[in-house]
């Protein structure tokens, strides 16, 4: 997997020299990632097959640098009144790389 904390930390404005925080964000990062390959129905340990070379396309890296970054700052569970669907960009960003079963 080519995504780094870094990356995450990026993304929150975060200074790359903090790190009390490097265990939950990289915790974040790792359930983004599974639930990224769960929505694609990839298996998360023989993920990157689905995808060729070496390298997570960027779509996919962005999607789950966003998710993880959700979960950071909203660490508390969503209510049922605060009830929300995936944010489109997360869609936006996988769709095309899913694995549509149609029958």
């Amino acid at each position: 997997m080519n995504l780094h904390i870094n990356q995450l930390k990026r993304q929150l404005n975060i200074e790359q020299e903090y790190n009390d925080d490097n265990a939950i964000l990289q915790h974040y990062l790792d359930v983004a990632y599974a639930s990224s390959c769960e929505y694609l129905k990839y298996d998360v340990n023989t993920s990157l097959s689905g995808f060729t070379g070496n390298t997570l396309p960027t779509g996919f890296v962005q999607a789950v640098i966003m998710l993880a970054a959700h979960f950071y700052l909203n660490r508390n569970m969503v209510s049922f009144a605060q009830g929300a669907e995936v944010p489109y960009s997360y869609r936006f960003l996988l769709d095309p790389y899913r694995d549509f079963i149609v029958g």
